[in-house]
């Protein structure tokens, strides 16, 4: 059919919008169709035809309007009968419009991209509010995180929000499968940062996704970038509070009493920080041995938020990302994805 995607985007209405380099000019009555992989749904538009003599044509869709569901969806086009997958050479997508994307409340994200064998396709996934993780360190003692509000609704300003970061242990055995599993993909960090850490002292070393290189399916060329600490104005993190869990009206999420540590954390618009005692961490955890599970709480934002890392190209964080660990009175604490793509602390992994 010789019609190749040169360019694909989902802006920020949820309008797939398409630039198309074609051999042909597109016949009247041409369908554009999505596929859901898997299940064998699909949803079919209809487009117009394109000028007689044109090389190049333009399309854009109304996704939500065609209730597409969370998953996978492949595109073809549709011409005189004959159905055919849609090349793109659109090499990736913006991070910059990811973030832009991310800042509106939303139920469902949409995303375009190519696969690895280079047709176009969509990704669908659930949107919900949660704290996106730029960057990690483990200095002077500390544990200290920074990142980005994402389909919360707030707006990206200067505005300053009181916010407080919890970290709530969780029972050890409640670890996936995959848990400790090798893995050769481990990231290179800080080749931009001249002034991290030496990373030979594992109390004081930077981890920051920002310079990761890898891309998983259908995501090519997208580089990351990282937000420091001034990203999100001043520190202003103070001393943690550890006892037993307190039930409050942002922590809805918790199903079970446990140990809670928490800390005033930094938000400024929509960017944050926050940062603790690893000797807090582990005087509040039981027998040196267990998992953390940080979330972030902001007025204004009606539920505790799991900071996650998901605005990015690197899928399956779990098994593609490993941090060194700090050793604190020769306990290791490390940080870790689930694989739900969540920022956990194990301590005594």
């Amino acid at each position: 059919m010789g019609v190749v995607v040169i360019d694909a985007e989902v802006t920020l209405a949820d309008v797939l919008s398409l630039r198309l380099s074609i051999a042909e000019p597109l016949a009247d009555g041409t369908r554009l169709i999505l596929r859901r992989r898997g299940a064998g749904e699909e949803r079919r538009v209809t487009l117009g035809a394109s000028g007689a003599r044109t090389r190049d044509a333009s399309v854009a869709v109304s996704l939500a309007a065609l209730d597409l569901g969370p998953g996978r969806w492949d595109t073809y086009l549709e011409q005189d009968g004959v159905r055919a997958r849609i090349q793109s050479a659109d090499p990736g997508f913006s991070l910059d419009r990811l973030d832009a994307y991310a800042l509106g409340r939303r139920t469902l994200a949409y995303r375009a991209y190519r696969t690895r064998n280079g047709f176009l396709a969509l990704k669908i996934d659930p949107a919900e509010p949660v704290a996106d993780v730029r960057a990690v360190w483990f200095r002077e003692g500390r544990f200290e995180v920074t990142g980005l509000l994402a389909y919360t609704g707030l707006d990206d300003d200067d505005q300053h929000r009181h916010a407080t970061l919890a970290l709530r242990h969780s029972d050890p055995d409640r670890g996936d499968p995959d848990r400790g599993a090798p893995d050769r993909n481990i990231l290179n960090h800080n080749k931009k940062d001249r002034s991290a850490p030496d990373h030979s002292n594992p109390d004081h070393s930077t981890l920051d996704r920002s310079d990761a290189g890898l891309h998983d399916v259908g995501h090519h060329g997208a580089g990351h970038h990282g937000a420091g600490p001034h990203d999100a104005g001043p520190h202003g993190a103070g001393a943690g509070d550890v006892g037993p869990h307190d039930p409050g009206p942002q922590d809805a999420g918790f199903d079970d009493a446990g140990a809670t540590v928490r800390v005033a954390a930094t938000v400024k618009g929509v960017r944050f920080h926050a940062a603790l005692s690893l000797c807090d961490v582990l005087a509040a955890t039981p027998d040196s041995q267990g998992s953390w599970e940080p979330y972030l709480e902001v007025d204004g934002v009606d539920r505790a938020l799991p900071l996650g890392a998901r605005l990015d190209d690197v899928e399956g964080k779990r098994r593609r990302v490993h941090y060194p660990h700090a050793l604190v009175d020769g306990v290791p604490i490390r940080p870790s994805f689930t694989q739900g793509d969540e920022l956990l602390l194990e301590v005594g992994a």
